[in-house]
């Protein structure tokens, strides 16, 4: 181990003995109140709701609903310049999905969409499950992220 390695977790066990939990309290509460968004809608058969952390000028996103809700998809937008060269902002898309899980298309529309009317990254999580959903309740919650994205 070299001197930098000593040095990082003598400062790292100083700042845990120091810190006392109600310091954490109070910066949970302060995120709690003032750093997060939260957007609801009622669907005819469930509820969805979009989680918005700002961090700095970047966004980290939590959609949860359904009967069951899951991170079932993780997408990372990050914003370019357009391909078409007209000066607008596209977006650059990772995307991770758990396998067997449908939630891709949720989580990338609303990253890409925050990603491009902030001109900020978006990490957006999440998932949404009603078991034997229909196509018209599929359509349904694709309907109110839609919503949801222009209030964010």
């Amino acid at each position: 181990m070299d001197g930098t390695s000593i040095n990082n977790e003598k400062l790292i066990n100083d700042v845990e003995n120091n810190l006392s939990r109600n310091e954490i309290q109070i910066e949970e509460n302060q995120i709690n109140n003032s750093d997060i968004k939260v957007y609801e809608k009622e669907l005819s058969f469930s509820t969805i709701k979009i989680y918005v952390l700002k961090l700095c000028n970047d966004y980290n996103i939590t959609i949860s609903g359904g009967d069951n809700p899951h991170i079932g998809t993780s997408v990372l937008a990050i914003p370019r310049p357009s391909l078409t060269g007209d000066e607008s902002i596209s977006a650059t898309s990772s995307v991770m999905n758990m396998v067997g899980h449908k939630d891709e298309q949720i989580c990338r529309y609303l990253a890409e969409k925050v990603c491009i009317n902030k001109n900020a990254v978006v990490l957006c999580s999440g998932g949404f499950h009603v078991d034997n959903i229909s196509k018209d309740g599929i359509n349904e919650v694709l309907q109110a992220v839609k919503e949801l994205a222009v209030m964010i």
